[in-house]
């Protein structure tokens, strides 16, 4: 075949390929720049439009190796060095991906979106100075996709917990691109995160208002429900979510935290089973499961689920304290047991520099249930010391009183 002949051909493969791309036929226009790959393996484009074909069907080990390719053949390509450090982006690879920013500004250094790249990848690698460097020159050099920037920037913050610039720049973004669901969805988090659900409910109510599909706003707005303990609106977000996203353990957490505290404990328990089978090495699941299962009286389903949680956490100080608990005062007397009940609420008070008042009230539980009274006096003194709450204040006190008595507790509820 003739050089001419073999150009032409590999042209007309390369054509058919980018009519296969632009109607959506990914794996026909792979083939096509397959062919021409074979006829010209010489030319960079083959291999990074085979790249863009591969991307559009998840394969994305192909798509990196091919913009390597193309890189290789025509290191000056700074759109092939672009295409590749998102690719990187996208594949946690933060480094390397820099390094392919660093190379494509410096030879275009009016590529603006380059340094909004780049300052995401700074922001994972937890380089927040360089972060925010970087996302100022993005959005001076281009004013254009500020609100882009503007949210990457406030989700910096927010992991920073720097709650009011967060705030400030999902307002700048709002104002710039009113009708943007991830503006709300952003500041949502900020509400949350700062304490204010109220105000995370209504931003992430514009988010679905605006993106009905939005399903992490829908699942923001029902964790704000579950504090307020609006029961009834979390089933039915929750309900929604689990659909929209049946393989977050989250949902299932929330949903099932809902229906134990309206009494469903049978769904409850469904829900934990599920966020269990979801994610088998996090610990809340267990704890939660646990807790479903001494609501129903199953008080040695419950030891194994805080003992579970504590194989995959141990320095958990909440797991600790909720076994305490049960040792100390589970109404079934043959499932206590005061010497590890004492063991147990130590270590969370330890874990916690026996700042937690509820971790207080276990020890004194705990070292009631020993029989150590005067012990058990002391701890809870100490936690009635720490608390304000008027009820929960008489609740220690009813308990101090049966220390005094030299009684351990009776009661049927974790604390």
């Amino acid at each position: 075949m003739s050089r001419e002949r073999l150009i032409d051909d590999a042209q007309n493969l390369f054509d058919r390929g980018h009519r296969a791309f632009s109607d959506g036929a990914f794996q026909e226009a792979i083939d096509c720049f397959s062919r021409a790959i074979k006829l010209r393996p010489d030319v960079a484009a083959g291999y990074r439009y085979r790249a863009y074909a591969y991307l559009e069907l998840g394969d994305r080990v192909r798509a990196l190796n091919d913009l390597d390719q193309a890189i290789r053949l025509k290191p000056d390509d700074v759109q092939s060095q672009a295409d590749r450090a998102a690719e990187l982006f996208a594949q946690k690879q933060f480094d390397l991906a820099i390094a392919d920013c660093d190379r494509v500004l410096k030879q275009d250094s009016g590529r603006a979106p380059m340094y909004g790249l780049r300052g995401r990848c700074h922001a994972e690698r937890g380089d927040s100075e360089s972060a925010l460097r970087d996302y100022a020159s993005a959005m001076a050099g281009d004013p254009e996709n500020a609100p882009r920037y503007l949210l990457w920037r406030a989700q910096l913050r927010l992991d920073c917990e720097d709650y009011a610039a967060a705030r400030a720049d999902c307002d700048e973004a709002l104002r710039l691109d009113p009708e943007s669901a991830e503006g709300y969805h952003l500041r949502g988090m900020v509400e949350q995160q700062d304490e204010n659900p109220e105000g995370a409910i209504a931003d992430f109510s514009e988010a679905l208002r605006r993106e009905a599909s939005h399903s992490w706003a829908r699942l923001g707005r029902a964790i704000c429900n579950l504090e307020l303990k609006e029961y009834d609106e979390v089933l039915k977000d929750c309900d929604v979510a689990v659909r929209e996203l049946p393989t977050i353990p989250r949902c299932y957490d929330v949903r099932g935290t809902a229906r134990r505290a309206l009494g469903n404990l049978e769904g409850a328990l469904a829900d934990f089973n599920e966020s269990v089978r979801l994610a088998p090495q996090s610990v809340m699941p267990y704890n939660y499961r646990a807790g479903v299962h001494y609501a129903k009286g199953e008080y040695t389903a419950a030891i194994h689920d805080h003992m579970e949680a504590l194989k995959r956490d141990p320095r958990q100080a909440g797991t600790f304290n909720q076994l305490a608990w049960i040792w100390a005062t589970a109404p079934e007397l043959e499932v206590r047991n005061g010497e590890r009940a004492r063991e147990c609420a130590t270590r969370a008070c330890e874990l916690t520099e026996w700042s937690e008042p509820g971790f207080l009230d276990t020890l004194a539980a705990a070292c009631a249930e020993c029989g150590e009274f005067e012990d058990a006096v002391k701890w809870q003194r100490k936690a009635m010391d720490q608390i304000s709450d008027p009820v929960r204040l008489a609740d220690y006190r009813s308990r101090l009183e049966m220390y005094q008595d030299r009684k351990p507790i009776r009661v049927d509820g974790l604390e």
